[in-house]
């Protein structure tokens, strides 16, 4: 089994560890599979910082956490993450959102053809809506999805 743990290192009476992925049959300051991370508890206050992305990953294979990781972990609010991750919310959301920086606008709102259509039957009125046929609300749709490709790939040539 595998097992997020802490690692120790530093002199002695002054501990300070890593937060290592690690097989749970290796030493306790061995052999690891990857480092995610440091924990010092001599600072006041208490500071630690752990690779987000990867403590969901191996969390998400079936990584168990150790108890102090566990704590860690969950004053990080990476559990919490962990269960929106397996309801079906993106990686890079979830990362982005523990880092605090602003997500680019294709991670927001990725614009389907559906929600285009919905957009272009919101613009015309009830009476319009009699007067159009459902082939002409379906052609202003694609003209309107046509002319944001354009722009899109118009921007990324410039």
């Amino acid at each position: 089994m595998v097992r997020i743990r802490l690692s120790r290192t530093g002199l002695k009476k002054q501990p300070s560890y890593r937060v290592v992925v690690a097989h749970n049959e290796a030493k306790r300051d061995g052999k690891f599979i990857e480092l995610i991370g440091h924990y010092n508890p001599r600072t006041e206050p208490l500071t630690y910082k752990i690779q987000e992305d990867r403590a969901l990953y191996w969390l998400s294979v079936g990584a168990q956490a150790s108890d102090a990781v566990r704590r860690l972990l969950e004053k990080q609010g990476t559990y919490d993450r962990l269960t929106r991750f397996h309801n079906g919310e993106s990686l890079a959301v979830l990362v982005a959102e523990y880092e605090g920086k602003p997500l680019p606008v294709a991670e927001v709102a990725p614009v389907t053809p559906l929600e285009v259509v919905e957009e272009v039957a919101l613009e015309v009125t009830e009476t319009d809506v009699e007067e159009l046929t459902e082939a002409e609300v379906e052609e202003v749709a694609e003209a309107e999805v046509e002319e944001e490709t354009d722009e899109s790939s118009a921007a990324n040539e410039g």
